[in-house]
């Protein structure tokens, strides 16, 4: 009788010590027999992205780890969407009446486009965790709805007065292509604030996928580097640039594709 309780106390003790494992206080790496484990629940990171054509995104992603190399998780980003075709242009004209410089323009733009981005996805490792301070890789996806928000763009130009050097603001109306292009007349771009009382929205839906490079994977600090590929879809007017015989082989997509490089730091609990 004695040896069958020694035995089961004994596989009781074994079970508990394996139950403890699961989770340790701290930042402290535990592994199991198999070298698997799971010492954090939750991530949430702050993320800068750059993508083509010279976007810039910032945004917050925050997940829950289901399993040692899966997470599912929410995300929330903001940036702008830019035309392939876009060329800067700075003069460096000064204004004699006001004395002021002119500022770079993009010629061909009428409207700026940005994108608010709420997306739903899941990241998984290909493979175990690195044990200490070492690179896992695996791959993300998500995909969930986009808010356009288009703003008309704005140029300073000579408002033709003979030796006034009066400069007017003015945008793309569709009846003014040729006094909107006509660079002898553009003095620069206006104040970004100029038409944020015109705004509209444009809503859409987006997708991404990306391989994913965890740096310490088991580090309470969450550090990690994406790359790969989004697409946005938005419905209705959002063209950027205008279509015209002044604009040769410029033409707008609703679909707007990207390459993008995503780095992620945050924390671990």
């Amino acid at each position: 009788m004695l040896r069958p309780l020694t035995f089961l106390t004994f596989c009781l003790f074994c079970s508990s010590v394996l139950i403890a494992q699961q989770r340790l206080p701290g930042n402290s790496n535990i592994y199991g027999a198999t070298g698997k484990g799971l010492v954090y629940d939750n991530e949430m990171t702050f993320n800068i992205s750059l993508a083509s054509p010279r976007n810039f995104l910032i945004g917050m992603r925050s997940g829950k780890l289901v399993s040692f190399d899966e997470m599912r998780y929410w995300s929330l980003s903001f940036g702008d969407l830019r035309h392939p075709r876009e060329r800067r242009e700075n003069p460096d004209r000064i204004n004699l009446l006001t004395n002021r410089v002119s500022r770079a323009y993009v010629f061909g733009r009428q409207n700026q486009l940005y994108a608010l981005r709420l997306g739903f996805g899941k990241r998984k490792y290909f493979s175990e965790k690195a044990r200490q301070r070492g690179v896992a890789v695996g791959y993300s996806y998500e995909f969930g709805p986009t808010l356009g928000i288009l703003k008309p763009y704005y140029l300073e130009v000579d408002a033709g007065e003979p030796n006034s050097n009066r400069i007017i603001d003015i945008r793309h109306t569709g009846i003014n292509t040729a006094e909107f292009l006509n660079q002898d007349r553009i003095f620069g771009a206006s104040a970004w604030t100029q038409g944020i009382d015109e705004l509209s929205i444009r809503p859409g839906i987006h997708a991404k996928a990306a391989a994913h490079f965890a740096f310490g994977a088991y580090d309470e600090m969450a550090k990690s580097l994406e790359a790969g590929i989004s697409a946005d879809f938005l419905l209705g007017e959002t063209d950027i640039m205008i279509e015209s015989d002044l604009t040769p082989g410029v033409t707008n997509n609703p679909l707007h594709i990207s390459l993008f490089i995503n780095v992620q730091l945050g924390k671990r609990w």
